[in-house]
């Protein structure tokens, strides 16, 4: 598998492969502030924009153990999803979430994969954090040219702020939902650990700029802490 020069992770530096998906399904709630939050954000847009019955095609890039793409199968149960992912463990509990129906599992870094098909619905949900500037921009590019008209980008992140005291303040804040929410202190040195030192978080400033240079329409934003949501329509 090639991962991208952009992509400043390999899997083995997640820890990944000692996680259940129970485990890690929870670990990653617990950690991200306003986790639960952004997806009941992306559940009531899709819902509100998309009828129910229509065999959409959506992808989850950077997929996890496919969280967001399960919230929207629950509204949207037509779709077809490709989910991927450069974790094998993360694609096995996946598939253990979302079967074999309609689905298609791509083991893959996604900012090194060629995309080869269109989409009405392209995922990126807490993972543009492990590319460079420059990657993250080019993905955002890809992923317009990737949208069929009138198709949606959902990109949530963890961001930064150009504005130095909003950024400590959320910061501070960030470190203090994962001291008090990590369920042991094993969890807590891994999760503080990854944000530190592996996570390169870009600002929302900048999100918003370069979506909108790739030629989205900013349909949705949402943003608490460190944590942002937005919907780029094509």
């Amino acid at each position: 598998m090639k991962i991208s020069k952009t992509t400043n992770v390999k899997p083995a530096d997640l820890n990944y492969d000692h996680y259940t998906r129970n485990q890690y399904d929870r670990d990653i709630v617990n950690a991200i502030p306003f986790h639960k939050e952004i997806h009941m954000q992306i559940a009531d847009y899709v819902v509100a924009h998309f009828p129910e019955d229509k065999p959409l095609a959506v992808a989850d890039m950077g997929a996890g153990t496919a969280l967001t793409s399960a919230v929207i199968k629950s509204v949207l149960p037509r779709a077809r999803f490709d989910i991927v992912d450069f974790s094998r463990q993360m694609l096995k509990g996946a598939k253990k979430k979302m079967g074999t129906k309609n689905t298609h599992y791509i083991l893959a870094d996604y900012a090194a994969m060629k995309f080869d098909k269109k989409y009405d619905i392209i995922v990126m949900v807490i993972g543009l954090h492990h590319q460079t500037v420059a990657g993250a921009k080019a993905l955002i590019k890809k992923v317009y040219r990737n949208l069929n008209n009138g198709g949606i980008f959902i990109l949530g992140d963890l961001v930064t702020y150009t504005d130095k005291n909003k950024a400590a303040r959320c910061n501070a804040l960030h470190y203090k939902h994962l001291a008090d929410n990590a369920s042991n202190e094993k969890v807590l040195t891994e999760w503080a650990y990854h944000h530190m030192f592996l996570n390169d978080l870009k600002t929302l400033e900048n999100y918003l700029k370069w979506t909108r240079e790739a030629g989205f329409r900013i349909d949705w934003k949402f943003n608490r802490l460190n944590t942002a949501l937005i919907i780029g329509k094509k």
